[in-house]
């Protein structure tokens, strides 16, 4: 895990090839000033386990890094905890794609899809 999403508090609950499911209790410092988390936040979640499940497919050798990310965010958040999902849907020799998904307490939060680089 990096210091950034160490920082955001982001817990790892599950990962294995292709997969990756990623935990967040909100705390305060994710409100943005209508006390709502802020749209930020949402993304980084979702970047950090679309990248956690694309960097699971990867040779020993390379990484990843963010490409391309189309996020819709279906709903606002003013407490409790996310649960997010990256799923790999097609590993190919130069890129990876990858789809993402917020859920909280059943209601979809936020949807993704993703495109990362095999560096």
């Amino acid at each position: 895990m990096s210091p950034f999403t160490k920082m955001l508090g982001v817990e790892f609950k599950f990962i294995e090839k292709g997969l990756c499911t990623l935990l967040l209790p909100i705390r305060e410092e994710h409100f943005n000033g209508t006390a709502r988390v802020h749209g930020g936040v949402i993304f980084s979640l979702l970047d950090s386990a679309m990248g956690a499940a694309a960097f699971s497919v990867l040779e020993p050798h390379e990484s990843t890094a963010t490409v391309e990310c189309k996020i819709s965010y279906t709903r606002a958040v003013i407490g409790g905890e996310l649960e997010c999902f990256g799923k790999v849907v097609h590993a190919g020799t130069r890129t990876v794609v990858v789809d993402g998904e917020i859920w909280q307490d059943g209601a979809l939060v936020a949807k993704a899809l993703g495109t990362f680089a095999r560096i």
